[in-house]
């Protein structure tokens, strides 16, 4: 399975290096930029979760375990697009007006290696050609018109004011005392839930799931998106002052909540579990729960 997935990301960086200009292209100083906030990238947990539920929903449909990789080709261009999308949100989170950060994977954060005005057009370029790479006629020839449109969409939704923006919008607000789980929960299911959520159900709009099958997919991504961010505090737990799951819960019972998360996801793609070993990896695999 990780030779699988090591092969997919390949896929993934080699087409996400199609996609960026190349760092002599003008205007040199922005591509650069782009390409520092892309390359070396994280896990790809984003573009793996596309191409994990298209394998599985193309199984479904065709009735065959075991097969379904020639939909592979279908999810690279939404798979591309949320890497860009969660590139382009993480060299703007890190910016000194929202979390000030100066260092990402070891690295210094693009606003830190490029200046502050050009990490913001950076991450704008990124975010347009999200869209580009989905829209374009490349895209849409091997998706068909209407599935682009539908990813459009949905990539649309899910970056957006009422999504993963929204969510970056509460996390900077003031903290107040009465702001507990609850509001924890909609900050997070907004600012990191709605992209994974948006990642499973791109590879499920793809493959040509039913509505049953997109509304199964799409608590799944839920769940795994909540999870997915308190794994996250956790493993950040020694920052304090901030309103995270471990702040509130304390680490054990952010622990137990987020197994509770995951294990609630997994439930729901028991139906899915020959198809999809694939996402069942990846969704175990990247969440550190026992």
């Amino acid at each position: 399975m990780e030779k699988t997935f090591n092969d997919w990301k390949l896929m993934i960086d080699a087409a996400l290096d199609a996609a960026i200009p190349s760092s002599d292209t003008q205007p040199e100083l922005l591509h650069r930029a782009m390409r520092y906030a892309v390359f070396p990238g994280g896990k790809r947990i984003r573009p793996l979760l596309v191409l994990s539920t298209a394998v599985m929903i193309e199984r479904v449909r065709l009735g065959v375990e075991g097969s379904g990789f020639q939909v592979l080709e279908r999810s690279i261009p939404p798979a591309v697009a949320i890497e860009l999308i969660h590139s382009y949100s993480l060299v703007h989170d890190d910016l000194p007006s929202m979390d000030n950060d100066d260092v990402r994977r070891g690295l210094p954060t693009v606003h830190k290696a490029f200046g502050e005005a050009e990490a913001i057009l950076a991450g704008d370029a990124l975010l347009s050609l999200a869209f580009e790479v989905v829209s374009k006629e490349e895209a849409y020839g091997l998706m068909g018109p209407l599935t682009s449109i539908k990813i459009v969409y949905e990539l649309a939704g899910a970056s957006g004011s009422l999504g993963m923006v929204g969510g970056q919008v509460m996390d900077i607000s003031p903290v107040h005392p009465d702001m507990g789980v609850a509001y924890t929960e909609e900050m997070s299911d907004l600012k990191t839930g709605t992209l994974m959520r948006s990642a499973i159900r791109c590879g499920a709009i793809v493959a040509g799931a039913s509505s049953d099958e997109l509304e199964a997919l799409t608590r799944f991504g839920e769940l795994f998106g909540r999870a997915f961010q308190v794994q996250d505090d956790i493993n950040d737990s020694h920052e304090e002052g901030l309103l995270t799951f471990s702040g509130i819960l304390g680490v054990k019972e952010a622990g137990l909540y987020g197994s509770s998360l995951l294990s609630s996801a997994i439930d729901i793609l028991k139906p899915y579990e020959k198809q999809g070993e694939e996402l069942l990896w990846l969704a175990t695999r990247a969440l550190g729960f026992s």
